[in-house]
């Protein structure tokens, strides 16, 4: 299909190879080895060695000939190598539908490259191959991409040409790859999409073969490229239907030829320029011919031209001849086409083509011989699309189509044909023969015989062209009786083919020194006094001679200066460090005098007449073999062997101990504490001194600070004693949290203030660590957490920042009730929620909240409007009975508490006080009083007083309490949100106000209560004011009565051995964590588990 014309290479290989340097004035010069002068046969002399350079008269000695310029002289032979080469096919690229229409090129590193379309995508692909694997990059997109030709250039550039439809236009498109990126790109429009050819000229310009658009094809073009820009030349278009199926070659002349098919007389063309013109010449007028054709030029610019018919069974040509002379045609076969040529560095031509309809094929024409067909691959359908190089190492590269499998494939073989170069090669008279031109400097000839001659004779070189060149070495024939004519016969002669004189060792072989020892058996050839050396140091064996060896057998010694048995070579064995004076010593030195026989000279003993010493390391005067410590000069014996010298160990008869590092006199080893002079054991191991450890026995204790015979590690408290009680206050100091003031001994909020409201400094707010102080009395606490209320705080008022505070007094020296916007404790004069300062109508009763009876429910919700004050009413306003004992202050202010009246927002932390009057029957002092049924008694009764609505809402509230009273995270979220929806139903006109105001107070209360706390809250339905409570004159009477039964005074002593077992059980206190036990039961008698003897102690 395409032709592939190197003809750069050819030029140089055949060129170079068959220009033979001509004679100027008679003499001919080859690199200017050869010199002006001549032989005595009247020949130029060239510079050469042979080797062998004698031989038998016989003949038959293979000579090698070295020298230069052999091969321009030499005649060249094409030959087979003799091997059955097969192909190798492989698939390229996998890819569905790549590979078609392929054009293949290969550079000087051997690597393969080939440009193809796939048919599918239409992308134009460049595929490598190094000798191991395939590499596939993308050229570029096209809408259509094919008739794709490649040539690489003397620098390995890949040119490529193609066809490009852009949008229903044809282009012609160039492009070059310099190894990284492809560059130069040129195009053409109104190129018809058909075959495309590309050849270089001399100077790697590309040139391009190529059809105008038309139906078919409208004119035969050439487009190429100068060095500076593109031209196009219209080559024929003398008919409508010219040009088609062009390909290219250029000769080694630079002249142009392009082949292409005149469609409208279906002849072959071929348009050149060989004329300085561009002129058309026909090569065939056969009917229907000049399809797919490829052209290509060999070294003697002669044309090859393959192509098809479109007659029945496709009929393949080929056709040689000259652009403007006769062609030579001649058919070779039917059903084939798709050709490609290419013409090798030996002028061979290589053809592929596609066969048979089906399998790919390919001829090879070596120059005067006969055409060679075969089959390359015949696996499916394959070859449609071929194309085919040659390297320079004669392998063939065919790229094709497999068109059943739509893959790229690719098949190499080698050619098996090589050039061999001859020379003549004339010895004098004796004859001619044929040498082998190995390369350019080497030549490999056989002597032929000369009869009985015994003579050497020039030797001459005889080129192809003719003229001889005598050799400047020349070649001994001898006589085979005495070949080296030495005098001794060959049958006697151990060197028959040498002259020479031995007659020791070997008869007839060369001896230079003449000694009578053959040069091949002397080891010193030009020295008589000396033929042998047995350890080869180069010393001769005869200790007379002329360097003689005193060391024949020690290839590192030869003399011995002082003649005491070590050699002077200070670098060999055992060499003496005194070679001029004899001497035994043995050790860091031979050969220097030793007086003590110990092996050490006596420059280096220390004890040089003393033969169990050599060395004194440390230089006490006491030799290295007697110094316990050598390298110590202040030790010399260690007398109990512990490894510490007798000076230096305190205990050196001792080996157990060496230091006493305290002094104490007792040894390290020994003292456990070997830095402390003061303690010497640790009976109990805890690292404290038994002198120093006030419990010597016990691991886990050693001081006692308060001195109350409890160990600190054990004991709670261990700067206060467990059984004092400082301040009198009834509370030991280890659990008193005031133990200096005996009104105070608890603190539930750990704020600093106690929680005895009658104490000194008490705490307003016992469960709540941010408030403690009340100024005003209205329920909020003086300190504040709102950084914003700092410029408005004045400074005589009380309280002080808390970070975070609660429930803080934004009025604190005056009594209030706001609640709204967080400004609380301020007047609220219509109570609206908000402050008197921040409310802008005051003075107004909010609609629907009035409520004009005072009964605690709004006129909009009372169904009886004018109850009297004092009457207690159900949740609709109305009047109820109530069966109670005689109210009194207190009972009117622990109701006012349960029915949500305006006391409630008036009571300094209502809920908190609840907490502790509950705490309170559950203290430890107070248990220990009272009998069991007294001490739980409670007097139960349903509050009244509550609304249906406040019913709800605080029943509610402690489920909340209960559901998460385990998860305070939770419960203060929940918390949290039930304040923002109370707030939200309020303002929705939803609930009362008291209602809302009662619910946020408990609120406030929950949220500032510790989790303990919130335990016994959750259950206690009197928090919630869900049940009736015993009142504060109640409890006082009935606390009376149980302490006139009792006598506190005179307590009923019991004796020591009534004390309880301590197998006996009590019952835990959850607020100090101590066990109880009253016994006998209900006597008042209570007894305290003892934390450390786990035995019973009277409770005081």
């Amino acid at each position: 299909m395409r032709s592939k014309a190197l003809f750069i290479v050819l030029l140089m290989i055949f060129g170079g190879a068959m220009s033979i340097p001509f004679m100027n004035g008679g003499t001919l010069h080859l690199n200017s080895e050869i010199p002006g002068a001549q032989s005595s046969s009247g020949l130029d002399m060239i510079n050469t060695t042979i080797s062998p350079s004698e031989g038998s008269n016989l003949g038959g000695s293979e000579i090698t000939i070295n020298g230069t310029g052999f091969l321009d002289m030499a005649w060249k032979n094409l030959t087979s190598d003799g091997n059955a080469y097969t192909w190798t096919t492989t698939t390229a690229n996998y890819v569905t539908s790549s590979g078609w229409d392929p054009a293949i090129g290969v550079d000087s590193n051997g690597t393969v490259h080939i440009v193809s379309s796939n048919l599918d995508s239409d992308d134009f692909w460049h595929s490598s191959y190094d000798g191991a694997t395939w590499t596939h990059v993308k050229i570029r997109d096209c809408d259509v991409c094919s008739n794709a030709d490649l040539v690489i250039d003397s620098n390995d550039n890949i040119h490529i040409a193609y066809y490009h439809r852009i949008s229903g236009t044809g282009y012609l498109l160039y492009s070059m790859y310099n190894g990284t990126s492809w560059t130069n790109d040129w195009s053409r429009s109104n190129v018809e999409n058909d075959q495309i050819s590309i050849a270089l000229d001399a100077n790697d310009q590309p040139h391009i073969s190529h059809s105008r658009d038309g139906y078919l094809c409208n004119a035969a073009e050439l487009s190429y490229y100068d060095g500076s820009s593109w031209s196009t030349v219209t080559l024929d278009s003398t008919s409508t239907y010219v040009g088609c199926d062009s390909s290219i070659a250029i000769d080694s002349n630079g002249f142009v030829h392009v082949a292409y098919r005149h469609h409208g007389n279906m002849d072959m063309m071929i348009a050149s320029n060989i004329s300085g013109l561009w002129q058309r010449y026909t090569v065939d007028n056969g009917a229907g011919v000049g399809y797919h054709s490829a052209i290509a030029v060999n070294s003697n610019d002669d044309l090859h031209l393959v192509y098809s018919s479109n007659a029945a069974g496709n009929t393949v040509y080929y056709a040689e001849g000259a652009s403007g002379s006769a062609w030579t045609v001649s058919p070779e076969g039917n059903s084939r086409n798709t050709f490609s040529m290419y013409i090798d560095q030996y002028d061979i031509v290589h053809i592929s083509e596609y066969k048979g309809g089906s399998d790919l094929g390919y001829s090879m024409t070596v120059p005067g011989g006969s055409r060679q067909s075969m089959t390359i691959d015949s696996v499916g359908d394959v070859g449609y699309e071929n194309d085919v190089v040659v390297d320079d190492n004669n392998m063939v590269h065919v790229a094709y189509y497999d068109s059943s499998n739509k893959h790229l494939k690719y098949a190499n073989r080698s050619t098996g044909m090589y050039m061999s170069h001859e020379v003549t090669v004339q010895f004098g008279q004796y004859g001619n023969v044929t040498g082998t031109v190995v390369d350019n400097s080497t030549i490999q000839v056989t002597a032929p015989a000369a009869l009985d001659a015994a003579e050497s004779v020039i030797m001459t070189l005889w080129g192809a062209d003719g003229i001889g060149y005598d050799l400047s070495s020349t070649f001994r024939f001898y006589n085979d009786d005495d070949v080296d004519s030495d005098g001794v016969l060959n049958v006697d002669d151990d060197c028959p083919n040498e002259y020479g004189l031995s007659s020791v060792d070997l008869d007839g072989c060369p001896d230079r020194d003449a000694d009578g020892v053959s040069d091949v058996a002397d080891v010193f050839p030009d020295e008589p006094t000396q033929s042998s050396d047995t350890d080869g140091d180069g010393c001769g064996d005869a200790a007379g001679g002329f360097n003689g060896d005193q060391f024949p057998s020690d290839v590192t010694q030869c003399a011995d200066t002082d003649n005491d048995g070590y050699g002077d070579n200070q670098t060999g064995t055992t060499p003496d460090s005194c070679p001029f004076v004899a001497g035994n010593s043995t050790v860091n030195g031979y050969g220097c005098p030793d007086n003590d026989g110990d092996g050490w000279p006596n420059s280096l003993d220390a004890f040089p007449d003393d033969a169990n010493e050599t060395t004194d390391s440390d230089g006490d005067g006491v030799g290295d073999n007697s110094d316990a410590y050598p390298y110590n000069p202040d030790e010399t014996l260690d007398s109990d062997g512990d490894g510490v010298g007798d000076n230096a160990d305190e205990f050196p008869f001792n080996s157990l101990e060496m230091f006493d590092s305290d002094g104490d006199g007792v040894g390290d080893n020994s003292d456990m504490f070997p830095n402390d002079a003061n303690e010497t054991v640790d009976t109990d191991g805890d690292g404290v001194g038994d002198n120093a450890d006030l419990f010597p026995n016990d691991i886990s204790e050693w001081i006692d600070s308060d001195g109350d015979g409890v160990g600190d590690n054990s004991d709670p408290f261990p700067f206060l004693s467990n059984t004092t009680d400082g301040d009198g206050d009834g509370y030991f100091d280890s659990q008193d949290r005031f133990p200096e003031d005996s009104t105070q001994w608890n603190d539930s909020d750990n704020d600093g203030f106690g929680d005895n409201l009658l104490g000194i400094n008490p705490d307003l707010f016992p469960n709540n660590p941010t408030q403690w102080t009340d100024y005003d009395a209205d329920g909020y606490g003086d300190n504040w957490g709102t950084d914003a209320w700092n410029a408005t705080r004045l400074f005589v008022w009380p309280g002080q920042f808390v970070e975070n505070a609660l429930m803080g007094d934004h009025c604190p020296t005056e009594y209030g009730n706001s609640t709204a916007d967080g400004f609380t404790g301020c007047p609220d004069s219509d109570m609206d929620g908000i402050a008197d300062i921040y409310d802008e109508v005051e003075d107004i009763t909010p609609i629907g909240d009035s409520d004009s009876d005072s009964d605690g429910i709004t006129d909009a919700n009372d169904l009886c409007p004018n109850t009297p004050s004092e009457a207690v009413v159900d949740s609709q306003g109305c009047t109820i009975e109530v069966v109670a004992e005689e109210s009194t202050e207190e009972d009117s202010f622990f109701g006012s508490i349960l029915d949500g009246g305006d006391t409630l927002t008036q009571t300094v932390g209502i809920g908190a006080i609840l907490l502790a009057l509950f705490a309170m029957l559950q203290t430890n002092a107070v248990m220990a009083v009272l009998p069991d049924a007294f001490r739980w008694m409670q007097v139960m009764r349903t509050s009244k007083k509550l609304s249906k609505e406040e019913m709800n809402e605080l029943t509610y509230l402690q489920s909340l309490v209960q559901a998460y009273h385990a998860d305070m995270e939770t419960l203060v979220e929940e918390l949290q949100q039930l304040n923002a929806d109370l707030t939200a139903r309020y303002t929705n006109n939803e609930i009362r106000k008291d209602t809302r105001e009662k619910l946020i107070t408990l609120i406030d209360d929950l949220l500032s209560t510790s989790p303990e706390q919130m335990k016994r809250i959750a259950y206690n339905d009197a928090y919630f004011g869900l049940i009736g409570t015993i009142d504060t004159e109640e409890r006082t009477k009935l606390l009376q009565e149980e302490i006139a039964m009792r006598d506190f005074d005179t307590p009923n002593e019991s004796p020591a051995d009534e004390l309880p077992s301590a197998t006996v059980k009590g019952v835990v206190n959850a607020e100090d964590g101590h066990e109880y036990l009253e016994m006998p039961a209900q006597s008042g008698t209570w007894f305290i588990r003892n934390s450390n003897t786990g035995e019973w102690d009277r409770w005081g």
